[in-house]
């Protein structure tokens, strides 16, 4: 379907006639966008302190969901090559850190062939829960769940350092995406190729109608008998708008969990979830529940019992306008017991409660996009 050789010789076209080109382009456009995102959440997170420690109680918090500002760049190079980049950083608008962590940021070419990018991205694995989540950076987010709480080396939703990306263009609808990190550390030091990742999607929009597919893999150097171990996982994802009404639903499988070495028990995890968001006029009422299966084992057959959850989220955006919106959001997290999953892994306050234990948080939240 997608031919690699003539994606390659449309690249080297492209890059030709921007070189012999008469005249320089125009100055780089540049372009400040952001968001600011803040909440006050009630959250009785079930900590596993004691006495004094405020995570065993419930208390107010004022968080930072992923605010963020940045900057966009393009130029056109001639014919259909445009030069782009992104700088993009994560702000603590709760005053509780003054670091700016590194988001998506990256510098590449896009025209017929595609788009090829090089720095630090999202990986299409985790983009595509993204486009299905219906509270994202809120409480209740679907990370809760589908971020393993043990035997994992990995979070499931990267946005991995020293990565090349390659996007085809849009086939009436069908795209598809692979990103490789050469090393998912952002090391000073020299990459090491075995705690490389590589991720791809294929996903298909039209109209109603959303369906995409994810693999991902990580190599980690973390077994002494130098394996190499891998972790593999994947996701299958949708959504279909009748009029007012959005439902969407994920699928997850992973396996390996941790690295496991060769000749031992292989540990996986699968997890699920639906939702439903109706609009009516300004305002968007929204249900989701997600569920995370025990831990099991491929070789053995058995179960870790008791070690899954599952996370109710129920909520009411208003919409001022398209960049400004108020909502209230309402999520519990009922863990088994030998888990502890969170309920508010997004926000800058998270809190991972007791094993066995049920946190749950009521959140009053703004977002102002610009």
């Amino acid at each position: 379907m997608f031919r690699y050789g003539n994606r390659c010789g449309a690249l080297a076209a492209a890059i030709g006639a921007a070189l012999v080109a008469g005249t320089l382009p125009a100055a780089a456009d540049v372009k400040l966008y952001g968001k600011v995102h803040v909440s006050v959440d009630s959250l009785d997170a079930k900590g596993a302190g004691t006495g004094g420690d405020a995570t065993s109680r419930k208390n107010t918090y004022v968080s930072s969901n992923g605010s963020r500002w940045g900057l966009d760049v393009s130029e056109k190079l001639g014919g259909s090559l445009a030069a782009i980049a992104r700088l993009e950083q994560q702000i603590a608008v709760d005053g509780d850190t003054t670091s700016q962590d590194a988001r998506n940021r990256y510098v590449g070419l896009k025209g017929n062939f595609g788009t090829i990018l090089a720095g630090i991205h999202d990986t299409p694995f985790k983009e595509l829960s993204g486009k299905v989540e219906l509270f994202p950076d809120y409480v209740g987010y679907n990370r809760n769940i589908l971020k393993p709480s043990a035997n994992s080396g990995q979070n499931w939703d990267l946005r991995t350092a020293n990565s090349i990306r390659y996007q085809t263009p849009s086939f009436n609808g069908l795209q598809a995406i692979y990103q490789y990190s050469a090393d998912t550390t952002a090391s000073t030091s020299v990459e090491d190729n075995r705690r490389r990742a590589d991720s791809l999607s294929l996903e298909y929009n039209g109209g109603p109608l959303y369906l995409a597919y994810a693999r991902e893999s990580h190599r980690l150097n973390t077994i002494a008998d130098g394996g190499n171990p891998t972790e593999t996982g994947q996701r299958l994802a949708g959504s279909y708008s009748f009029g007012a009404l959005k439902l969407v639903a994920l699928y997850q499988d992973l396996k390996d969990l941790g690295g496991t070495a060769a000749g031992a028990a292989s540990i996986k995890r699968k997890s699920w979830g639906v939702g439903g968001a109706y609009t009516a006029g300004n305002n968007v009422f929204k249900l989701q529940y997600y569920k995370a299966d025990d831990l099991s084992n491929d070789t053995a057959g058995a179960s870790q019992p008791e070690t899954g959850a599952k996370m109710w989220t129920v909520g009411w955006d208003h919409l001022f306008s398209k960049t400004t919106r108020v909502y209230v959001a309402y999520a519990k997290t009922g863990n088994a017991a030998n888990a502890a999953f969170r309920v508010n892994d997004a926000q800058s306050d998270a809190v991972t409660p007791a094993t066995g234990q049920d946190p749950s948080a009521l959140s009053l939240g703004m977002i102002v996009d610009f």
